[in-house]
């Protein structure tokens, strides 16, 4: 009992320094909030130059010095759209459901959550509604959205939900998906209750008696169920074989594999596409259809360039496999973790000093979310030719 009780001490004063950083950074309010942009960084995320945005601010704001906030940014972007209609970006409106991008691998610690949190808030930044839908039992990317996955999430509201309802009486898909303080990502949140969703997953395939895992679909029709609010979704997935990283494989359009240039990293990622391999192939032969992930790209993480063992094993990882490793990395600084002290990403986060440093980490950010970014939009167009030919 005492060992127990010490856990919990642990448990609870770990929670309330987590609540009480997040309170800090985030008075009067104490809940996480989105920054204003000055004028020259929102000009950048909306294409135009600072004197372009100058006549498209709501307010006729001709301030270089202005601010603006993310609803600015939005209604700035609809006056360029209406504008220029083709320049509008938006991609998932040719499909029944929007394009899902899920950020996978066996490795802990290889910035899966932190890069799929920062390229959904970087789909935010550049026009698109997003979905985020967090697997991962953690809570990791709920936290870093301000809700606390002990706290305020339960079975009721996660993926476990749609899980546990009859599929003739579902419910209701929309009222999972949760608005955030951004205002275009609307998140499914996770916590230690995903563990339900595991068994009841268990359930099905063994009462499924090796018949077609319909419920490895279960991720995918949830989001056919989903309002078709989002132009992108983008799920993370727990660091290891389980079913519901399998889900998600099932929903995938695409899948991003983060990893760090280690030795370690270099196995365990592997041994995670050994496992894809396997998967696919077992599953063509047992129910005679194909798993499509469509793209599957590497993403290095946490990279040091002056490291000369990153570089040669970033270099040797290029080699072998091309275009399977995005161009550029999302680089180290420790600009991220001085960021990560208030809960806040990259994007979240303003500078005081070391704007250069900050500058440099951003960049190979924004870098390698527009190549991915360009992937679900190039796939978009050839699911959109294909259907125009066959019409």
């Amino acid at each position: 009992m005492k060992q127990a009780e010490g856990f919990r001490r642990i448990a609870d004063f770990l929670g309330a320094a987590q609540r009480s950083a997040i309170e800090a950074e985030n008075a009067p309010e104490k809940r996480k909030r989105l920054r204003t942009f000055p004028s020259r960084e929102a000009a950048a995320w909306l294409g135009v130059t600072p004197r372009e945005l100058r006549a498209l601010y709501p307010e006729g704001a001709t301030s270089p010095r202005a601010r603006l906030s993310f609803e600015d940014l939005r209604i700035c972007r609809e006056r360029l759209a209406r504008a220029n209609p083709v320049s509008s970006r938006s991609v998932g409106k040719a499909a029944s459901t929007a394009p899902c991008i899920t950020f996978t691998n066996f490795k802990g610690g290889s910035a899966k959550t932190t890069s799929s949190v920062h390229f959904a808030q970087y789909l935010a930044l550049s026009g698109y509604r997003v979905l985020f839908i967090d697997l991962d039992s953690q809570g990791s990317a709920t936290a870093q959205f301000g809700l606390d996955p002990v706290e305020e999430v339960g079975r009721k509201e996660c993926f476990t939900a749609w899980l546990d309802s009859p599929e003739a009486e579902r419910v209701d898909a929309a009222a999972l998906c949760r608005p955030t303080y951004w205002p275009s990502i609307d998140l499914v949140p996770a916590s230690t209750a995903l563990a339900e969703a595991e068994d009841r997953l268990s359930e099905r395939a063994a009462a499924g008696g090796g018949q077609e895992p319909f419920y490895f679909d279960e991720l995918a029709a949830f989001l056919a169920a989903v309002p078709r609010n989002y132009d992108v979704v983008v799920v993370d997935t727990r660091p290891d074989v389980n079913m519901l990283m399998t889900a998600a494989l099932h929903a995938a359009s695409g899948i991003i594999v983060p990893m760090r240039a280690t030795m370690t990293d270099l196995a365990s990622t592997g041994a995670f596409f050994a496992h894809l391999s396997d998967y696919i192939a077992a599953f063509r032969d047992a129910f005679g259809r194909e798993l499509s992930l469509g793209f599957s790209r590497i993403l290095l993480t946490d990279y040091d360039p002056g490291d000369r063992s990153q570089e040669a094993l970033a270099a040797l990882l290029r080699e072998q496999f091309g275009d399977t490793v995005l161009n550029g990395a999302f680089l180290h600084s420790r600009i991220v973790g001085t960021a990560g002290f208030g809960k806040e990403t990259l994007y979240e986060y303003e500078p005081t000093t070391d704007r250069a440093a900050y500058g440099r980490v951003i960049a190979s950010v924004n870098e390698v979310n527009g190549q991915i970014e360009a992937l679900i939009r190039q796939a978009g167009s050839r699911t959109t030719h294909r259907k125009r030919k066959s019409s």
